[in-house]
């Protein structure tokens, strides 16, 4: 298999591995609400609503972690114990009570590179687990599911992990949301197991292999400068993903994180990071992806520039495409309402859409 350079996913490996150490150093955990958002709209349209002036909420108050708060439960999945949590629904007195209003099955998030189910963002979770349930779990290797030890395997053994987990939980198919790895991840899946892809939301993503478009020539500079501590390393790695007008209208951007619990060991993350390496792509299968799908993407996203999400949207048939202007790849802590409201439109209008409604 052709290897690449440096995919995206593998970048923000190191970025998470650096926000990680900085995070350490003392970085708070409040989070921030944007106030503009964007509606998806269908890949032709190519529309763009601005994000670069997103601005904190009122008084700055830190909002509940909804993510950390779910406590951590574990199912068996082949091999491994895989770790997750269920929040929500938070708007109705209980899931049962959600079910029996006849809300949708739960959503499934698929996280990054290296990432763990804890970084989410808890702003960008809690509205989307309002009226329905969100899972959040940790691939294989990473936090809380089962480390294999130094067993290496190719990427589309972490679809089949999470095909494994959605049977496992009791589910013929869920609507799967990824963000970077994970939006490559949710791809893989709905290529590899379409029946189990009820619908696809690929955030920051790309389909792998040599037609990706890696991350720009600055970013790369950026990686490769490994002068000034690890904590000045960090800092300018998490500035990438976020762009210049919004770390200015921002200063205390890193504080949108929130503060890791769970942890990936070197070994966990190089194995995922070699079979992110090794991945030959799916991009000549997209156009065989028949569910309901939206590409989410950043016009500024130099870690997995826009493009990707373009190419992607023109190659699966009848899919959406929403372009966030002045938005980078860490756009769900950016704007976590914004992405929030794009990715409830777009359940909203497909729901509608496959109940006659239009």
């Amino acid at each position: 298999m052709r290897r690449r350079a440096l995919s995206s996913a593998r970048f923000v490996a190191i970025v998470a591995a650096a926000l990680l150490a900085l995070i350490g150093a003392g970085c708070g955990s409040s989070a921030t609400v944007a106030d503009e958002s964007a509606s998806p709209s269908p890949a032709a349209s190519g529309s763009a609503t601005p994000a670069a002036g997103a601005s904190p909420a009122a008084g700055g108050s830190p909002v509940a972690n909804v993510v950390q708060a779910a406590p951590v439960q574990h199912v068996q999945v082949g091999d491994i114990s895989m770790g997750y949590r269920v929040i929500g629904p938070l708007a109705t007195a209980s899931a049962a009570d959600s079910a029996a209003a006849g809300a949708a099955p739960p959503l499934l998030l698929i996280m990054g590179s290296s990432g763990t189910m804890d970084m989410w963002s808890p702003d960008f979770v809690a509205a989307l687990a309002q009226d329905r349930q969100v899972i959040v779990f940790d691939n294989r290797g990473i936090g809380e599911t089962d480390d294999p030890g130094s067993r290496a395997y190719q990427f589309p053994r972490l679809a089949e992990d999470t095909a494994g987990l959605i049977k496992a939980l009791g589910y013929d198919s869920l609507d799967v949301l990824g963000w970077s790895m994970g939006g490559e991840v949710a791809v893989d899946l709905a290529v590899r197991h379409p029946a189990i892809v009820s619908r696809l939301v690929s955030y920051a993503g790309d389909p792998g292999g040599r037609l990706t478009l890696p991350p720009t020539k600055a970013a790369m500079a950026v990686l490769m400068d490994t002068s000034g501590s690890p904590q000045k390393r960090g800092e300018r790695l998490i500035e990438l993903l976020f762009p210049a007008a919004y770390r200015s209208a921002n200063p205390a951007n890193a504080e949108t994180f929130p503060i890791p619990k769970e942890q990936a060991s070197p070994v966990a993350m190089g194995l995922q990071n070699q079979a992110i390496g090794e991945w030959s792509g799916v991009a000549g299968d997209l156009k065989d992806i028949a569910c309901p799908a939206l590409f989410v993407t950043g016009t500024e996203d130099v870690i997995s520039p826009p493009a990707n999400a373009l190419m992607m949207a023109v190659s699966v048939p009848g899919s959406w495409l929403n372009r966030f202007a002045g938005a980078g790849h860490g756009l769900m802590y950016q704007d976590p309402k914004g992405l929030a409201d794009a990715v409830l439109t777009f359940f909203k209008v497909t729901a509608t859409a496959a109940a006659g409604g239009g």
